[in-house]
């Protein structure tokens, strides 16, 4: 049995993915800082699964030895990790578009240096496995976006780092991939003020996400396909049009 390690994996596209590897017959485990919540997600995914291969492990992202003690005990008393969707984010829109430095630091701690925390103690544990670190990021790292300066930049940096890591992991005989969803229904997107086109459910997500992760390698995943496409090929804008554009979604 393989074992997949979710980091974010209480609640919205987390959950939503540990359900369908548990349906899947994979080994889960879980990550979040709220352990209480941690607790009744497994519960619940029990209930929902009626499979019991389902564990949890409070972890902190953003503190390195909190990570690193997860990772051992996770290498230890349940089982290699197979793969690690690294999904743990912060999300807080500035609806002033004021510059909130207090919120940048809050998702560079979380997106950013989590992610690059994981990365870290995981590379120790899988080189020479062929296993697979996986971060989910977003197509607000494609370009700027209004009341999205400390998000998109953080999740930017996530695309730099794992297309970087693609290349620097080969020798490690680790592989990186990257997931760029589209808007999925959760707790984080129902703060945006914008229209968000074809908003898909956390399942939708999980279904996409498994067929990427599973089937043969690719180092992006994304889906909506014609959501993330436009949002690529509007890179390629020149700055007014760009900007007209989302004058016509939101009020910017």
């Amino acid at each position: 049995m393989q074992t997949i390690w979710i980091t974010g994996g209480s609640t919205g596209i987390g959950f939503a993915v540990a359900k369908k590897f548990l349906e899947e017959n994979w080994r889960v485990v879980i990550s979040s800082r709220n352990e209480e919540k941690l607790n009744k997600a497994v519960e619940k995914l029990k209930k929902q699964t009626n499979k019991k291969e389902i564990f949890y492990k409070a972890c902190d992202v953003s503190k390195y030895n909190d990570v690193k003690a997860t990772v051992a005990y996770i290498e230890t008393y349940i089982s290699k990790i197979d793969i690690a969707l690294l999904n743990a984010a912060a999300y807080s829109p500035n609806r002033t578009q004021e510059f909130d430095i207090e919120n940048y630091n809050l998702l560079i701690e979380v997106n950013l240096n989590g992610t690059i925390n994981c990365i870290d103690v995981l590379k120790n544990y899988m080189k020479g496995r062929n296993n697979l670190i996986s971060v989910v990021s977003s197509p607000v790292g494609f370009r700027g976006m209004p009341t999205a300066g400390a998000y998109g930049m953080t999740k930017a940096a996530q695309l730099n780092l794992a297309e970087s890591l693609y290349f620097d992991f080969k020798k490690l005989k680790i592989n990186i991939s990257v997931i760029n969803p589209g808007f999925i229904d959760t707790e984080s997107t129902k703060l945006n003020s914008f229209k968000m086109p074809l908003l898909k459910p956390p399942s939708y997500a999980a279904d996409k996400i498994f067929k990427g992760l599973t089937g043969k390698y690719k180092f992006e995943i994304f889906f909506p396909f014609i959501v993330v496409f436009s949002v690529k090929i509007m890179r390629f804008l020149p700055l007014k049009i760009y900007s007209f554009i989302w004058r016509k979604l939101g009020n910017f």
